[in-house]
C-alpha cells in the first residue's frame, strides 16, 4: 500500500489549525492554573503550564457559602427543566406544521414568523409576566422560552426528510399521529434534537437577564447572577473574611484567583455536555443545512 505524501500546503494548514486550538484552548487552561494558584503568588509569578502555588482554597471559599449550592442546584434545575419542555413544544409543533394536510398551516406559519421580526418589546413582555403571576416564580425561567420558531423551523425541515412511507406503513397498522411521532420521528431525528438541545441547554445555563428583571427572591436565583454579585468588589471583602474564619491556612486568595474560580465554575459543567453530544450535534447541524 502506497504512502500518502504530505504536501507543504497540508503542513501548513495543520500547523495553523493546531495554533488556533490552542489559542482557544489556552484561556481555559490559564484561569484553570490561576483558579488554583496562591492568591498572593499569583500576583507576583508569571503563570504560564503551572499553577502558583497549588491550593484549593479559592473554591473551598466560594463552596462556603451555601448560595451557591442553591444557585446551582438552580440553574441545572432550569437548564434540565426548560430544555425537555423545549424539546417537546417545539418538537410537536415542528411535526405538526411539515405535515402538507395541516388545515390552515400557511397562516399558522406566517402568525409563527411575524413575532421573529416584530418584538413586542421588554415593557410589554414584564407586564405580561407580571400579569400571568409569574414574578419571583421558578417558571419564569421555563415557560416563557419553551418555544423558538428558528428551532421549529430546523426541525420541521428535517421531519420533511424523514420518508413518509415509514409513517404510512404505521397507519396500516393502526398507529396514531402520537405513536408515529414518538416511534418513528423521535428515533429518526435524535440529531437534531441533540443540536436544539445542545444550543437551548447552553443558553439556560448561561441566562442571568430574566433573573435580574424578574427575580426579586435571591433563593430563586440562578448560578450566572449569583456569581455576578460575587464578582463585585464589595462581595469580595465578605469572601475573604469567609476565608479567614473557615480556614486557618497560610495560603491566601485574592480577588483575581477568586474570580478565576468563579469563572471556571459558571463554565465548566456546560463544557462537559459536548463530548456527549458532539456525535450528534455535527450531523444534526449539517444535515439541517443542506436541507434548508
Amino acid at each position: 500500500m502506497k504512502k500518502q505524501k504530505i504536501s507543504m500546503f497540508d503542513m501548513v494548514v495543520g500547523f495553523f489549525l493546531i495554533l488556533l486550538c490552542f489559542s482557544t484552548i489556552y484561556p481555559f487552561i490559564y484561569a484553570f492554573l490561576y483558579s488554583v494558584s496562591d492568591g498572593i503568588r499569583a500576583l507576583t509569578t508569571n503563570i504560564t503550564i503551572l499553577p502558583a502555588g497549588f491550593t484549593l482554597d479559592n473554591y473551598k471559599v466560594l463552596f462556603a457559602d451555601n448560595r451557591i449550592i442553591r444557585a446551582t442546584m438552580v440553574s441545572i434545575s432550569r437548564t434540565v427543566l426548560g430544555t425537555s419542555l423545549f424539546i417537546l413544544v417545539t418538537g410537536l409543533c415542528a411535526y405538526a406544521m411539515s405535515k402538507q394536510q395541516l388545515i390552515g398551516r400557511k397562516y399558522i406559519f406566517i402568525f409563527f414568523v411575524i413575532p421573529m421580526y416584530v418584538s413586542g418589546g421588554l415593557l410589554p413582555t414584564y407586564v405580561l409576566i407580571h400579569d400571568m403571576g409569574l414574578m419571583d416564580n421558578f417558571l419564569v425561567y421555563i415557560l416563557p422560552g419553551c418555544f423558538a420558531m428558528f428551532f421549529m423551523i430546523l426541525m420541521k425541515v428535517y421531519f420533511e426528510g424523514i420518508p413518509v412511507s415509514l409513517e404510512e406503513s404505521a397507519k396500516l397498522d393502526g398507529a396514531g399521529e402520537l405513536v408515529i411521532y414518538v416511534g418513528i420521528y423521535f428515533p429518526l431525528s435524535l440529531p437534531i434534537y441533540a443540536t436544539v438541545a445542545l444550543f437551548v441547554g447552553v443558553s439556560q445555563w448561561n441566562s442571568w437577564f430574566d433573573a435580574l428583571l424578574y427575580m426579586q427572591d435571591t433563593k430563586l436565583y440562578p448560578l450566572q447572577l449569583l456569581l455576578q454579585n460575587v464578582l463585585k468588589e464589595s462581595q469580595m471583602s465578605t469572601y475573604t473574611q469567609l476565608f479567614e474564619q473557615t480556614l486557618n491556612k497560610k495560603n491566601r486568595i485574592s480577588t483575581e484567583t477568586l474570580k478565576m474560580a468563579i469563572l471556571i465554575t459558571s463554565t465548566l459543567p456546560i463544557v462537559f455536555v459536548y463530548p456527549f453530544a458532539q456525535k450528534y450535534f455535527v450531523k444534526g447541524v449539517t444535515v439541517g443545512a443542506i436541507k434548508m
